[in-house]
């Protein structure tokens, strides 16, 4: 057997190894049917405050008391680390479980067997290029932007039982917005004054059932709802608001958020004003930035039968490029299916009901305590679903549906993605 890691994950006991991902990480899917159960990975941030939709046990969504790091994002099949500053071994990071009790790191599994995880593409990417995560935050996020990560929303409302008001999130500027007055927000900021960036900003009323793309160097400020976010395969991002809401009203983010990723050296009037030329101006201020992003659901009628109901909703590619997708089924109770998709890997995660799916026990569950291993994460290697034939999936319920998404990342589908707004939108 391998040698165990002297770390373990936090608040588990069970023991991790990486020695012979290669062959461990192989055993593990044959012995689930060509399907790896995951333990789950939820992450903390210092600036949030949880919405309470990933389905903590109330204690657990601080788990450092009331003033340290809150978790209010849950990582799928990320075969990178989260970039908080928490210390945290493993944070973000996807185990698989092990038929003998143990945890594979996915980053190990993945580069030490790339061939079976992730397939020819591994030689471009170097790893998987994507991962899926839920955010879950108690209030609209700050107005922010990713200078090298694209990523995008499906807004499922089995993760959204609070839900309750209309919620908007804020996209991009004004057409009015100067590169001057962008450069006062920034100098706002750094003083440490509220720039109130947010109210020159479009919105997108949030509807369950729809998706959105959000391309690099695009502000953006999500609305307090539960989001799954299929993206690539990085952790950064740069806030440009400088005040955002906290149960004692509006508190400062601090500079640190807002000098993320920049050049060293830069200092006054040079960083302010590499600050605002990394912002796409022109994208930000198109009238139609919103109608160009939101994607409404398109039901695959192929494989909608026999009680199966499977839609997409993260689709498109922008500038040609094919940078994930995301799709959410439903199977009615007592029903079956094969999932089939692409020669790709694929990250599934469930939402609501109980069943099978492959040799896999399926349950979702709420009351959830860090650490405790669960039964709703899953992961289908490059190799079974190249040569699986599909992965038979089961509600077990007599009267709940089973409720999930599947994830895939680039040059997964081909032309058999539908086209998404920003692909055909007149010039």
């Amino acid at each position: 057997m391998p040698t165990a890691l002297n770390v373990k994950l936090y608040r588990s006991d069970l023991p991790i190894m990486e020695d012979g991902a290669a062959g461990t990480v192989q055993a593990a899917a044959e012995a689930g049917g060509g399907v790896l159960r995951c333990f789950p990975s939820f992450v903390g941030r210092k600036f949030c405050l949880p919405g309470k939709n990933l389905e903590l046990v109330d204690a657990d969504y601080f788990p450092e008391g009331p003033h340290g790091w809150a978790i209010d994002e849950r990582w799928n099949g990320s075969a990178i680390l989260a970039d908080t500053g928490n210390g945290i071994h493993g944070e973000g990071l996807c185990h698989f479980h092990h038929p003998d009790g143990y945890l594979i790191p996915m980053d190990a599994a993945v580069h030490g067997a790339p061939d079976f995880m992730v397939g020819p593409i591994y030689r471009t990417l170097g790893g998987t290029g994507f991962y899926n995560k839920e955010f879950d935050n108690l209030y609209p996020l700050g107005h922010h932007m990713h200078p090298w990560k694209p990523e995008a929303y499906n807004f499922n409302a089995w993760r959204n039982k609070r839900y309750t008001n209309d919620c908007h999130t804020s996209v991009g500027l004004m057409d009015y917005v100067t590169g001057e007055m962008m450069a006062d927000f920034v100098r706002d900021f750094i003083a440490g004054k509220d720039n109130h960036i947010r109210s020159h900003a479009r919105n997108l009323l949030i509807r369950m059932g729809t998706g959105y793309f959000t391309p690099t160097r695009i502000l953006h400020g999500p609305a307090a709802v539960n989001t799954e976010e299929p993206q690539r395969d990085r952790d950064d991002f740069r806030f440009y608001q400088s005040h955002v809401l906290c149960p004692d009203g509006e508190v400062f983010l601090g500079q640190e958020l807002l000098f993320r990723h920049l050049p060293e050296g830069l200092e006054g009037e040079d960083r302010v004003q590499r600050l605002v030329a990394d912002i796409d101006m022109r994208r930000n201020k198109d009238p139609h930035i919103v109608e160009k992003h939101l994607l409404m659901p398109v039901v695959d009628k192929e494989a909608s039968r026999g009680g199966f109901h499977d839609e997409w909703r993260v689709y498109g590619k922008p500038n040609g490029d094919e940078l994930f997708s995301l799709r959410q089924f439903e199977l009615a109770p007592r029903a079956e299916t094969v999932l089939t998709g692409p020669a790709a890997l694929c990250i599934i995660h469930f939402s609501h009901g109980q069943g099978t799916i492959g040799n896999h026990k399926v349950e979702v569950k709420s009351g959830i305590r860090l650490g405790e291993p669960l039964d709703d994460e899953f992961v289908i290697p490059y190799d079974a679903a190249r040569n699986g034939g599909g992965i038979r999936l089961v509600n077990t319920s007599d009267t709940e549906p089973l409720v999930g998404t599947r994830c895939w990342g680039p040059e997964a589908w081909g032309h058999k993605m539908p086209k998404a707004p920003f692909e055909t939108w007149p010039a």
